[in-house]
Parts: C-alpha cells; sequence; structure tokens
C-alpha cells in the first residue's frame, strides 16, 4: 500500500514539472551569407562593392534594419518581401526580378516562399563600414 502511495506521487510529481516545463521557443530561421566579393568601386575613392550569395529558409527574415550604402540586389529562386517603414508599400520580389534598397531607409526583408529563397546581392557602402545596422 505504502508503496503504491509512493509511485503514485512520485507519478504526480513527475507530471506537475512535466507540465510546468515550456518547451524552448523555435529558433527563427535567418538567412545565410557567403561573401563572393569585395572590391573598392573603380573611380569612387573610399568607395567598396560586396557582393553576396544569401540562402533564405523558409520565414527566413533580417528583422528591421537599415545600411549606409545602397544594395541592388536579385532574387534568383523563390520570393522576398521588403517591408519599408518609411511609408514606401512593401515590395515583392519574385525569382528573375531584382530589387534596389536605398542608404538608410529601415527596411525588414523575409522569405514568403513556402521553400527556400536565393538571392544576389551588391552593397555599395564606405570603406570600413558594416553591412547593416539593426533596428529595434
Amino acid at each position: 500500500m505504502i508503496r503504491t502511495i509512493a509511485v503514485a506521487a512520485t507519478a504526480a510529481l513527475l507530471l506537475t514539472v512535466t507540465a510546468d516545463a515550456q518547451p524552448a521557443p523555435p529558433t527563427k530561421p535567418i538567412p545565410t551569407h557567403v561573401f563572393l566579393n569585395h572590391v573598392p568601386l573603380s573611380g569612387v575613392p573610399g568607395k567598396n562593392t560586396t557582393m553576396l550569395a544569401i540562402e533564405w529558409p523558409p520565414n527566413a527574415t533580417t528583422g528591421r534594419r537599415y545600411r549606409d550604402g545602397d544594395e541592388y540586389g536579385l532574387v534568383t529562386e523563390g520570393a522576398l518581401r521588403i517591408t519599408y517603414y518609411n511609408g514606401k508599400p512593401p515590395l515583392t520580389v519574385n525569382a528573375g526580378e531584382a530589387f534596389h534598397t536605398a542608404a538608410g531607409v529601415v527596411h525588414e526583408t523575409r522569405n514568403i516562399a513556402s521553400g527556400v529563397t536565393y538571392t544576389i546581392s551588391v552593397l555599395v557602402l564606405d570603406r570600413g563600414k558594416p553591412l547593416s545596422h539593426a533596428v529595434k
């Protein structure tokens, strides 16, 4: 009898601990960047160009950010949604379409395709500047 009560109490305790334990939040998918090229911009002292191949898992996002320079991009497979925070309407960019994001514009880019999206981007930045700045 005591053994049955002890087993029941242990089982109840385990169920309580398991019910209270919260699963770890799922990790937010993020784009993977591969640097293809990083060279000075011809004829423009102090400017560099950086070329990136970017793989966007489903629903991956950059979060809100801006760049000190311009970004010129091409979606080679899939689709992106670029949300601008300056009053400009959101832009959907499908495979085979190009996009431009001007310097200083706060935006968020998200993969809206059901599968992986692939892009190529060229950034034109002042030498020594970071690729982007996160915005809260």
